[in-house]
């Protein structure tokens, strides 16, 4: 599925003749957007990050014509920025660059006057041609797909990836550390990844062995699902917001289909007993980690919040603080009273909870690209709630800023050997 807000360089994708009218008397300006698609794809849809276009919903706006050329025209302000993707209707049919990898987002300037042109070579294939060939991601180790994992706990089903380092074939008799990870499909293949480029936590962690500065961990990718929002949006702590902005979380997050604690204990209930089972794990706190990014990275603190006993580490990179996912949200909670509340929220929350900063550490970082630079004003209400509790920087606790870096799988394989040198060095004690 694909996440919201995910911003990559432009891919394939043209700027075209003087193509969009002059804003009318109500701001608006008409942008024309057109895809050259292969011949017979059938019907073909444009999403976005606009609320019209989802947002970000696979068929947000079916686009016009029947054949190769299919056109959308959009009445936007004329100061817009936004980013789209052209798909059959289903993120499991999205447009594919020549590389035969999915295509990032492709940016669009409404003032820029340009029509904005897509060139899609194929669509992405059935998920299960590339599950079934685990060896064409390129891994060193071994990579293992679980398929169609149900819980009775969850609505969705979802596939894991199962990634082995080469030192857990070569040495039979060692136990290793475990790493769950959310938005599993990212990790390790572009042929699947949202933005054709997967983490590379691989490569990552064998840049780190040469260096001698980890220990090598077995990585439990759990792919998201069409409720990645809900299941990743932090239960407590929308709880725990103001009665105030209590309208806004209740329009994001209806107590209903929030399934964040769902989640956790799919994690630590079914699948964390089932990896231990099948493989040479380290199964006690001290070995067992989450990672994720944007709204990964909350569920990856909320987790570890809510099972102190069995998450001695996360690592959230480009936490999205605002917790909601719409544009409107986004826009809305940059406003002043947004950040103080979300860290009252959290500190509520977390008051409640058992994190010991000598037993649990936490990494967090963002950059200063378009959605990560939104997080600042959050991050700095956060910074003393979470040294409140007991952290300390440089110890338990890392805050990182990564200048220019967007929020985007290319900006996160950039920097990934940092948050995995900080879960993966030996615990300290005094």
């Amino acid at each position: 599925m694909r996440r919201a807000f995910l911003f990559a360089p432009l891919l394939l994708a043209c700027l075209g003749l003087l193509a969009c009218a002059s804003p009318s008397g109500d701001g608006l300006t008409e942008v024309v957007i057109r895809a050259e698609t292969p011949e017979g794809s059938g019907r073909v849809f444009l999403t976005g990050s606009l609320p019209e276009l989802g947002p970000w919903r696979a068929d947000g706006l079916e686009m016009s014509g029947t054949g190769r050329t299919r056109t959308a025209r959009l009445r936007v302000p004329a100061e817009a920025t936004f980013e789209v993707k052209v798909t059959q209707g289903t993120w499991e049919r999205e447009g594919l660059g020549p590389s035969g990898t999915v295509m990032p987002n492709v940016p669009v300037e409404a003032g820029s006057g340009r029509e904005t042109r897509i060139v899609i070579s194929d669509w992405k294939h059935d998920i299960g041609e590339y599950v079934s060939d685990p060896d064409g991601a390129g891994v060193p180790g071994q990579l293992i797909y679980w398929r169609d994992v149900a819980s009775p706990r969850l609505a969705q089903t979802r596939h894991v990836s199962i990634y082995l380092p080469p030192q857990y074939a070569s040495d039979p008799d060692a136990r290793w550390p475990v790493i769950y990870m959310h938005d599993g499909q990212n990790l390790f293949d572009p042929r699947i990844a949202n933005t054709g480029v997967d983490w590379g936590i691989d490569e990552a962690m064998q840049t780190l062995l040469q260096k001698d500065a980890i220990r090598p961990a077995i990585i439990v990718g759990v792919w998201s699902t069409p409720d990645r929002r809900f299941e990743y949006a932090p239960s407590g702590v929308l709880s725990a917001m103001p009665e105030t902005l209590q309208p806004a979380v209740l329009e994001d997050f209806p107590p209903e289909r929030r399934a964040a604690d769902a989640y956790v204990s799919f994690l630590v209930g079914e699948l964390k007993p089932r990896i231990d089972t099948a493989f040479r794990t380290l199964s006690d706190r001290e070995h067992t980690f989450l990672m994720g990014s944007s709204m990964g990275g909350l569920i990856s603190l909320y987790a570890m919040a809510e099972r102190p006993d069995v998450f001695g580490g996360a690592a959230c990179l480009s936490m999205h603080w605002p917790i909601g996912v719409s544009e409107r949200f986004i826009g809305e909670r940059a406003e002043p009273a947004w950040p103080p509340a979300i860290a009252s929220a959290f500190q509520t929350y977390l008051a409640s909870k058992a994190l010991d900063p000598s037993a649990h550490r936490l990494w967090i970082d963002r950059g200063t690209g378009f959605l990560d630079g939104l997080y600042a004003p959050y991050q700095e209400a956060m910074t003393p709630v979470l040294t409140g509790l007991g952290f300390k920087a440089g110890e338990s606790l890392e805050i990182r800023l990564y200048p220019g870096a967007n929020h985007n799988e290319a900006a996160w394989r950039a920097r990934l050997t940092d948050p995995l040198k900080f879960l993966l060095r030996p615990q300290t004690t005094d």
